[in-house]
């Protein structure tokens, strides 16, 4: 996943600069961003998919693990391998760890 992301970043942050450097302002210039960033979306979305179907959430109070849906990792705050997820069976919100399986 860190892979993915890091190769996105490299592409984004070129593409970004030849936008930028080698297309005059305008039309073209907005196209060729936007395209440049919608390109970067799609390998960071398989990342986060990845990072669902690789292993659990352990909740911190009580153990139990969490296996989120999609639109959960989506919107939910993280840090590293840290979300704040809502465990079922001690009925609140919580930091959750990843653990690998």
């Amino acid at each position: 996943m860190l892979v993915i992301l890091g190769i996105s970043f490299v592409f984004l942050f070129l593409g970004l600069f030849v936008s930028v450097v080698l297309i005059p302002e305008g039309v073209e210039q907005f196209i060729a961003l936007f395209v440049v960033c919608v390109l970067f979306m799609i390998p960071a979305f398989y990342a986060i998919k990845l990072e669902i179907s690789v292993g659990v959430y352990r909740c911190k109070g009580c153990g139990f693990e969490i296996v989120p849906a999609y639109s959960d990792v989506l919107k939910t705050k993280h840090r590293g391998f840290t979300r704040y997820l809502f465990c079922e069976k001690c009925n609140k919100h919580t930091w959750c760890k990843k653990v690998l399986k």
